[in-house]
């Protein structure tokens, strides 16, 4: 660490290793949901990170028992969820920011809604046994905007992405190891040794080969629906389901859906 380093309660970071960055979400009594705080304080990290010379590799992971649990929907459901977009306009912490260092998604728990598009947006995914991944926005009345569309419909078969995105169910670890969405799947106690071996393995490669590699993979895989997804959004936001979503919300009741 060097002094202009962030100060910031809800990501707190260590480094656990030579040229490796730890950090790990802290709202363990939310399910480390992120707010708007919490969104400015990663996207702090990840530019101090891209500063660093000496940093290669960045594990994200989860306090408590989940990695996230997504945005916080108390924010979520105020203006629109504007408050929660990073400086790009990113549906979720890390969507559109500009990094060359590789990331980590380290799940330690459940990874639900935008908390398993930030470990989709992240390089490599390790997970514990036990972990979870759902994508529910639309038991909400809301859409996955931040890269999930895109990344599924790149990395699974049609008939799975869209049993993922069109019923917000759940999927087990092992599931999503055997689809190739994860890494690798460990039990809990060795999940952040597992983690820290896999960026020792990268850092002994020359770290700016790897970074360009990396650029070069993710410019092949890059499709944007960030766009369209807007159009989606704003027509949504003027529906009655999506007034009777915030109703429902607020009174801690089941949505009554009419499909108009």
């Amino acid at each position: 660490m060097n002094a202009d380093n962030p100060i910031t309660p809800l990501v707190l970071c260590d480094r656990p290793a030579e040229h490796v960055v730890r950090l790990t979400l802290n709202r363990p009594a939310r399910r480390n949901a992120y707010n708007a705080q919490m969104v400015s304080e990663l996207e702090q990290w990840l530019n101090w990170c891209e500063r660093q010379s000496a940093v290669r590799t960045v594990i994200l992971t989860g306090s408590g028992e989940a990695f996230c649990s997504g945005a916080d929907l108390h924010e979520a459901f105020t203006h629109g969820g504007e408050g929660l977009r990073n400086s790009r306009g990113g549906y979720h912490p890390l969507q559109h920011l500009p990094r060359r260092k590789i990331w980590i998604a380290a799940l330690n728990g459940h990874a639900i809604g935008g908390g398993l598009e930030m470990a989709l947006a992240c390089d490599f995914i390790v997970a514990s046994e036990d972990s979870r991944i759902a994508l529910p926005e639309v038991q909400h009345g809301l859409l996955p905007l931040g890269g999930a569309i895109s990344q599924l419909a790149a990395r699974l078969p049609p008939n799975i992405a869209r049993e993922l995105l069109l019923t917000g169910e759940t999927m087990e670890a092992q599931r999503a190891l055997a689809l190739g969405l994860f890494n690798q799947v460990v039990n809990a106690e060795r999940l952040a040794d597992t983690a820290l071996a896999l960026a020792e393995r990268l850092n002994q490669a020359a770290p700016l080969a790897v970074q360009a590699c990396n650029a070069l993979l993710n410019q092949a895989l890059a499709a944007d629906d960030s766009q369209q997804g807007d159009r989606e959004l704003q027509q949504l936001q003027r529906s009655e389901d999506y007034q009777e979503s915030l109703r429902a919300f607020a009174a801690r009741r089941a949505p009554r859906w009419q499909g108009r």
